[in-house]
């Protein structure tokens, strides 16, 4: 945990502190530092239109303190055409594009952006879904709700 994390205490706002992405081997596999000493995370995310599942991949970049300072989203096309790209054709480009050198931990604050008509990001849930009965803040990664990020904000910790 690094020194923008120290915040982060149990009962405080995580729009305001932000929380941990730590790299895993499993959803979180592309989160670390650039050369420029920002954050970045790349994603994995889906929307679907029109009955069919159009993929897409994140590549989101972090100031120290957790805001998002750019993003782009590549759209990979609609699954089962001959010309959607996969992750493999993408990521390390995305990886070369935003200097990516170190696999770490990072600091995020939730953000939504649009792109395709669709929103992208680390957004918190709205209450009158009723998912959350204590009333605990969850935030989702958009548009595909992939994982859901929950308390204790001082760890990452997400249910896919």
């Amino acid at each position: 945990m690094d020194e923008s994390s120290a915040d982060a205490v149990e009962g405080t706002d995580v729009t305001q502190t932000g929380f941990p992405l730590a790299p895993d081997d499993e959803h979180l596999q592309h989160v670390g530092k650039t050369k420029q000493g920002n954050g970045y995370w790349i994603d994995f995310q889906l929307a679907v239109e029109d009955g069919k599942v159009r993929d897409f991949v994140t590549a989101y970049v972090f100031d120290k303190e957790g805001h998002l300072i750019s993003c782009e989203v590549i759209n990979c096309g609609l699954r089962g055409d001959a010309d959607c790209r996969t992750a493999t054709d993408v990521v390390p480009k995305l990886l070369a594009k935003i200097d990516a050198t170190v696999t770490s931990e990072i600091w995020v604050k939730p953000f939504s952006r649009v792109f395709y008509g669709h929103s992208f990001g680390l957004v918190v849930r709205e209450d009158d879904e009723g998912d959350d009965p204590q009333g605990e803040t969850l935030i989702d990664a958009l548009p595909g709700h992939t994982l859901m990020f929950y308390g204790p904000w001082d760890t990452c910790n997400y249910d896919s």
